[in-house]
């Protein structure tokens, strides 16, 4: 049975079960008219979290405290339309992160400043799926707070969600995959001679493939496991492809400050392979 122990909002309630733990409550109108003592039933929430002394449960507390019911509303209907829409088990900080970020950046809108977002054409391209939902996100914010935020504003809240997927909530990872992937992706365009169909089948395998790359090497978990003889034996077969992979290789270790191993240059010269004529 749980029991509330403190109303933080219509929409959030602080309440603690028979062995004193706490949680907090999510659920539209669950602490409308409601006191201390009141009972909860299951179906009156739908979303959870355990109160500890994690300070991001304290953050999330803090801003949840300043926070309209109708922006946390909009917040659980993000946070739910990626985890259904992604399919992919996303970081506990993503609610707190976005509440924040949506809360300041409606405080901001109303001082009249604007914040652009350097890679939003690398997020739009290569995190499609992230950006719908951002996109989704500006229309929910727009309708409710008659605000004007256009893509950069998705792009902004997409980076939130990238980050959620690769476990931190730091956005500056984000922007650093954007960048990365933009940049390989061009160096692919140039080398093999810039003639790249964008909506072949091909070409989409390979930016897929140069994102998880990318986000291997940010993670540090590159690949690097591969036999000399069937590196060698992709070199001989695919020699301009598995240049080109070097060329991918080369500015990556500039960036990183390491080489890239031989299995990630083979896999990348094989994704190469398909986009040459």
């Amino acid at each position: 049975m749980l029991r509330i122990k403190k109303v933080l909002n219509s929409s959030v309630v602080l309440v603690t079960d028979e062995h004193d733990q706490e949680f907090i409550l999510l659920g539209k109108g669950i602490g409308y008219g409601k006191k201390t003592g009141a009972v909860i039933m299951d179906g009156d929430f739908n979303q959870v979290f355990v109160a500890s002394p994690d300070p991001n449960v304290e953050q999330l507390l803090a801003t949840i405290a300043s926070s309209s019911p109708q922006l946390i509303e909009i917040t659980q209907t993000i946070v739910s339309e990626a985890t259904e829409q992604l399919q992919s088990k996303l970081s506990d900080t993503l609610y707190v992160a976005l509440l924040d970020h949506l809360k300041f950046t409606l405080e901001r809108a109303a001082k009249g400043i604007v914040i652009t977002n350097r890679v939003y054409w690398e997020i739009k391209t290569y995190y499609s799926h992230e950006f719908e939902i951002g996109q989704l996100a500006v229309r929910l914010v727009n309708r409710a707070f008659k605000t004007d935020f256009s893509e950069q504003e998705a792009a902004n809240i997409a980076a939130h969600i990238i980050n959620a997927e690769n476990g931190t909530d730091e956005r500056k990872d984000a922007l650093k995959a954007g960048q990365l992937i933009g940049r390989i992706i061009n160096i692919v365009k140039y080398q093999t001679g810039g003639i790249v169909n964008e909506h072949d089948l091909n070409y989409q395998r390979c930016v897929v493939h140069v994102k998880f790359l990318v986000e291997r090497a940010i993670a540090g978990e590159l690949l690097d496991d591969a036999d000399p003889a069937m590196v060698a034996i992709v070199k001989s077969q695919n020699s301009r492809a598995f240049a080109i992979a070097g060329k991918v290789a080369a500015y990556m270790s500039m960036k990183f400050k390491m080489p890239l191993p031989d299995e990630e240059v083979m896999l990348m010269a094989m994704q190469i392979q398909r986009l040459l004529p």
